[in-house]
């Protein structure tokens, strides 16, 4: 089960930062999910709100600002709001990256593509949404960069039914990655991501994982999950070699029976 960092570190060091990012990576993450927004003047700031307030205390937009006047804004552990030009050159070579684009917005995909597209480590980097919009400009005009679809209770409407909604997503998208809420995780959705040739990498809420979160784990790496994007990717690393480690002791017993 692939081991990813949702917003870095984010239980160690603040969100979406360049401490929860190296944090992440030293603890052993495959990848990193990040958050993109769209600045006044084009480009890719990494933030999951649109408002700053939240982890700047600065009451302001960041799509009404540029670049230049975001540079100026300090997170409230005092660092510098990253770009996702920065990140792919700090962190990419290091560590795979899961780029979460907020919003129905082509013009943040064309900016995401224009980024990663020729980029040697592009392999290395998952696109991701729950609009369909970024997802399908991307297929359309960026077909060598991996394509993720995020799925909540909360992401379709009608006419689409809940058990088709991800098929009909997935196939829009022209993908076969899926990433849906950790609670819609369950045996029916593997054995339909088995059959189909899916990818399912799920995803905890910033809330989860707060109780009982190995015995959780377990119970996905019993249904085959294939990542988990975790609040706690060092803790989850960690469990994953002892449970490996258990694993291996187990099978050498039974084979010395």
């Amino acid at each position: 089960m692939l081991v990813i960092a949702h917003r870095g570190a984010n239980r160690e060091a603040l969100e979406n930062s360049w401490s929860a990012f190296e944090l992440a990576i030293a603890g052993g993450a495959a990848r990193i999910e990040l958050d993109v927004q769209l600045t006044a003047d084009g480009h890719a700031i990494v933030i999951h709100d649109d408002q700053l307030e939240r982890t700047t205390g600065v009451r302001a937009q960041v799509s009404r600002l540029c670049r230049a006047d975001l540079a100026k804004i300090r997170l409230s552990n005092g660092e510098a709001i990253p770009f996702l030009d920065e990140v792919v050159e700090r962190i990419l070579p290091r560590c795979e990256l899961n780029v979460e684009i907020k919003g129905p917005s082509e013009p943040l995909a064309r900016v995401t593509r224009d980024l990663l597209e020729h980029n040697p480590r592009r392999d290395a980097v998952i696109v991701s949404s729950f609009n369909w919009e970024p997802l399908v400009w991307l297929s359309r005009n960026a077909p060598s960069l991996q394509r993720a679809c995020l799925w909540s209770r909360d992401t379709f409407s009608w006419p689409f039914f809940a058990n088709l909604a991800p098929t009909v997503f997935l196939e829009r998208a022209r993908t076969h990655v899926l990433h849906p809420h950790v609670n819609l995780v369950d045996e029916h959705l593997m054995d339909q991501a088995a059959a189909r040739g899916w990818t399912v990498y799920a995803w905890s809420s910033m809330a989860g994982e707060e109780h009982n979160r190995e015995g959780q784990w377990s119970v996905l790496k019993t249904f085959g999950l294939h990542g988990l994007c975790t609040n706690y990717p060092r803790q989850l690393k960690t469990w994953l070699e002892e449970a490996s480690l258990d694993e291996q002791s187990f099978r050498s017993v039974s084979q010395n029976r």
